[in-house]
């Protein structure tokens, strides 16, 4: 079966996977390059590691593989701009954002040419992500082990977020 590739600001997974990026050590280098050789897009739990620990890893993961790596970042972290610059500094392809909802993040990523894939819940925020910028957009509904929380299952969510980006 000949899957449809995936395309996210100028970067084209031939894979259309998004590998998930679960933080406190969870999501790595160490899956995000395997996930990356393998055509998709690998990603790095940002959240809860220190600033310094997450660029390293993501200067490992850069070096390790030519494929598309993405680091997810909470925005309900206290040093969540910190981490976003370091990231971008480090060289990580795109950001994946969730768990609240930040605009300066695509003011950031219009002026790095960093894309910026916003997590959400409602139809409300996909068309706010939308209109300020968002590469794409993952929806996230009350099966998901996330963080913004809904309680639509995504059959009825996606359908409603579709008809509104």
């Amino acid at each position: 079966m000949k899957l449809p590739s995936l395309t996210i600001g100028p970067y084209v997974a031939p894979v259309p996977l998004i590998q998930g990026g679960m933080s406190i050590r969870v999501s790595t280098s160490a899956l995000a390059v395997p996930v990356a050789e393998c055509g998709g897009i690998g990603t790095i739990g940002g959240s809860a590691l220190p600033t310094e620990e997450l660029k390293a890893d993501i200067i490992k993961a850069k070096k390790a593989t030519k494929g598309i790596i993405a680091v997810n970042i909470m925005f309900a972290m206290k040093n969540f701009y910190n981490l976003v610059k370091s990231s971008i500094e480090a060289g990580v392809d795109m950001i994946i954002t969730g768990a609240g909802f930040s605009r300066d993040i695509f003011k950031i990523g219009e002026e790095t040419n960093t894309p910026i894939v916003s997590i959400v819940s409602s139809p409300a925020f996909a068309r706010l992500a939308e209109k300020l910028g968002a590469a794409a957009i993952i929806v996230e509904a009350k099966e998901a082990g996330g963080h913004l929380g809904t309680d639509i299952a995504l059959r009825d969510l996606f359908p409603k977020i579709r008809e509104v980006v």
